[in-house]
């Protein structure tokens, strides 16, 4: 697939979660959780993704009382989408201490939308943005600035997931 292809694929993936979410609310749910991936490279889907998500939710049906609400696999990989009756601020907190817990919370995204449908971000937490997954300097400076490429980080993050 050439790479205008995938980007457009990827950029199609992220519109039909963003209209899935739309359809949600508002909710009398105080939270709902996304769980997805955060790989690089372009192979977001297969055995490796797989056993990541697979690991992820595991962790996150552990650590927060959720009920399922919708799940699914696209060009971006596999996600889910669950409702908890705690307070968005509250799992956003508990979300980033399981993404904290082992180095493969690094490749997981945990977002957190209010019963409005409103994203809580970890700025509004005062909560300094995602590392790198190579050197641990803020990701959006790595990937702005090119600092690693494509093959290393990659590498990394498949070596993080046969390690779970």
């Amino acid at each position: 697939m050439s790479s205008d292809a995938l980007r457009n694929s990827l950029l199609a993936a992220r519109d039909r979660r963003q209209e899935l979410l739309d359809g949600l609310f508002p909710t009398p749910f105080p939270a709902t959780v996304m769980l997805s991936l955060n790989l690089p490279g372009a192979e977001k889907t297969g055995p490796h993704a797989d056993r990541l998500f697979a690991w992820g939710e595991k962790e996150l049906l552990s650590a927060l009382k959720v009920t399922p609400a919708f799940s699914g696999a696209d060009a971006l990989g596999p996600f889910a989408l669950y409702r908890t009756r705690l307070q968005a601020t509250q799992v956003k907190r508990l979300g980033m201490a399981l993404e904290a817990m082992h180095p493969a919370g690094r490749l997981l995204d945990l977002d957190v939308y209010d019963h409005a449908g409103r994203q809580v971000g970890r700025a509004e937490l005062d909560i300094a943005p995602r590392s790198c997954l190579i050197c641990r300097e803020p990701a959006l400076a790595c990937i702005h600035a090119k600092r690693h490429c494509t093959e290393e980080l990659v590498l990394k993050a498949r070596a993080v997931i046969d390690a779970i």
